[in-house]
């Protein structure tokens, strides 16, 4: 029935029409992802191909010597840069489309000192507010793409100031301690 004076049959969210999110996964091609989803995933792929190239680097250097293993080392690195490259790429192209851009863009990290502008762009400029024609905005980040994104490389960073330090004070105390006792 029709009845003039019912309550309307729809709620407040369903008249803004722009809520419309996605959940980005870490494989998928498509999409778009933000700017610490961005971070969150080039940190996993960094630590998981120097993680795969050190295991690599010391079974081939334990099985051919230290000596004779130039060759072989070639070979695994390019095996490794490539599906690094691409997932880069991957990476980039979904970032672009966060930001309503092609991801043909991302062949610019390819040409010298552009690079350095475009990873930047990619880094720091907000994406779009709302969907955008390569699909709806991604949900809003877990603590764990937060904790990837932001304290892993400010640990290494702290460790790459830390460790040094360490050493030079080791070193010292080493000295002093023979001075001590000639």
């Amino acid at each position: 029935m029709n009845n003039p004076y019912a309550s309307p049959g729809t709620t407040v969210t369903d008249i803004g029409g722009d809520d419309e999110r996605y959940q980005p996964r870490i494989f998928s091609t498509e999409g778009r992802i933000g700017r610490l989803r961005y971070l969150a995933y080039a940190t996993v792929t960094t630590f998981v191909a120097v993680l795969v190239v050190g295991l690599f680097a010391a079974l081939l250097m334990g099985i051919t010597g230290s000596g004779n293993s130039g060759t072989g080392m070639a070979i695994m690195f390019g095996a490794i840069y490539i599906p690094v490259l691409a997932a880069s790429f991957i990476m980039a192209k979904r970032r672009l489309n966060d930001l309503d851009r092609t991801g043909w863009l991302s062949l610019l990290l390819l040409v010298p000192l552009i690079n350095v502008v475009m990873a930047l762009y990619l880094m720091f400029w907000p994406g779009s507010a709302g969907s955008n024609r390569y699909g709806p905005k991604p949900v809003p980040n877990h603590w764990a793409i937060i904790l990837l994104a932001l304290v892993i490389p400010l640990c290494g960073v702290l460790a790459a100031i830390a460790i040094p330090a360490y050493q030079d004070y080791t070193k010292r105390a080493q000295a002093a301690q023979l001075q001590q006792h000639p």
